[in-house]
């Protein structure tokens, strides 16, 4: 059977590259995006995400109301409830042109994503267009997805505890750590904790425990999960000099340590509530969270005297680092208007889109350009910071690995396991996790 294309699928593959070339200069800046009537109107194109709507409409509204090219519709979606309703739509022939996908949704929604080839978006503008973690959506055959907005990890700290213990600043490097706890943390008589330095050692009243340990697992060199020519592997171990402790075993032993009781370090245990609510109390110093989570703290506490760092780095030489969540813009491969989809993903990842979105949701801005400007805020400042040094690892399944590494951490509290059998036991699993999911 002759198998060479006929001359409409070149006609129509042709079509496509035109739009993909098309939508490229516009994003590139090569070439204006088509604002005329009489030039390409791709009609009307679906967003789904888990953004309000009423931020989306307003964005929309405010930068697209004399866009001619195309329209968008955003429908907002239950964050916990996002895959299976993309699933459900999809096989129903009802699903979306483009979708607004945390990273942790990103594996599992993979094959049900376009990708934008090289030939369309260079990698290297790609690189030079959003901060570095962007760099998570570009797979070897293209992009599958737009870095859309950022949200890292950065350390909040309360000013008046620091303060009352004559202490000017909070810490810049983990080994600062060590001498902080004696002026810091409060014991009563009996022992019990009554105000504590930082929530170790611990993962279940740890929030965001697995963020915490991610980015402690990549300072110590540990990317945590490799891609190779779009073949992921676990790699949370790392091999290091004979006769030298590996420095992911000294990370993690480092974050144990402080819920030893016999330890001077210790400053933290399983019967103290959550993390989060601790800080908001008051009684603790140094939480670890999200920049989203900045207005809610002093919504929760509007009396609590605290302020925000960035997160403490290994040593001042050492390549800096936190732990970022960032969502990105996705083409759907099932969509039947791939144009405009394209069209519409290219006009959400502008200028004036990334700055409208950044000062909706108070988040730093993921293009490069932006996040340039210094902002005069300063909590702002920090995470505009923080976002530049911001990485994350491929999360094939957020609930499987949220299990893995409360169980590393409890197998070494109970003494279960040595921090080395419970690294390598961590390791398999998620190494396990990642066989399941390339099958």
């Amino acid at each position: 059977m002759d198998k060479s294309p006929k001359p409409f699928q070149i006609a129509v593959t042709g079509f496509f590259v035109v739009l993909f070339i098309l939508g490229f200069l516009g994003f590139s800046g090569k070439l204006p995006l088509p604002s005329s009537s009489k030039e390409v109107s791709y009609g009307e194109v679906t967003l789904w995400g888990s953004i309000s709507r009423e931020s989306m409409q307003s964005l929309l509204a405010n930068n697209f109301r004399d866009e001619k090219s195309v329209s968008i519709k955003y429908e907002q979606k239950n964050a916990t409830t996002f895959t299976r309703d993309f699933v459900e739509a999809l096989a129903s022939g009802k699903g979306p042109d483009l979708v607004i996908l945390p990273q942790e949704e990103l594996l599992k929604n993979l094959n049900k994503l376009a990708v934008i080839p090289y030939q369309t978006i260079l990698e290297r503008d790609f690189k030079n267009t959003f901060i570095a973690e962007g760099e998570m959506f570009l797979r070897p055959e293209g992009t599958v997805a737009l870095p859309f907005m950022v949200d890292p990890i950065v350390m909040y700290w309360n000013r008046d505890i620091f303060t009352n213990a004559l202490i000017a600043k909070p810490p810049v490097l983990w080994s600062e750590f060590y001498d902080l706890v004696p002026k810091i943390t409060v014991r009563d008589r009996t022992g019990n904790i009554t105000r504590s330095l930082v929530p170790f050692g611990e993962y279940r009243n740890v929030t965001n425990a697995k963020e915490i340990l991610s980015v402690l697992l990549m300072q110590a060199g540990s990317p945590v999960v490799t891609s190779k020519n779009g073949n992921l592997t676990a790699a949370l171990v790392i091999q290091g000099p004979l006769n030298v402790e590996n420095p992911v075993v000294t990370a993690m032993r480092f974050y144990t340590e402080f819920s030893k009781s016999e330890k001077d370090s210790y400053s933290w245990n399983r019967s103290l509530p959550q993390s989060r609510s601790m800080f908001e109390a008051g009684d603790l110093a140094l939480y670890f969270g999200y920049a989203s989570e900045y207005q809610s703290i002093k919504l929760k506490n509007p009396h609590l005297n605290f302020d925000v760092a960035m997160i403490p780095q290994v040593g001042k030489t050492a390549n800096k680092l936190t732990f970022g969540r960032m969502h990105g813009i996705a083409i759907v491969g099932a969509s039947k208007n791939q144009g405009g989809a394209l069209r519409a993903a290219m006009l959400l990842s502008g200028s004036s889109v990334i700055t409208g979105i950044s000062g909706i949701t108070g988040l730093p801005p993921v293009r490069r350009d932006l996040i340039a400007i210094p902002p005069v805020d300063a909590a702002q400042s920090v995470f505009y910071d923080s976002a530049l040094i911001s990485r994350a690892w491929y999360d094939p399944s957020p609930i499987e690995t949220n299990a893995i590494f409360m169980t590393m951490i409890d197998s070494v509290n109970s003494g279960r396991s040595s921090m080395n059998e419970a690294l390598a036991v961590a390791h398999s699993s998620l190494a396990k996790l990642f066989q399941d999911y390339q099958q």
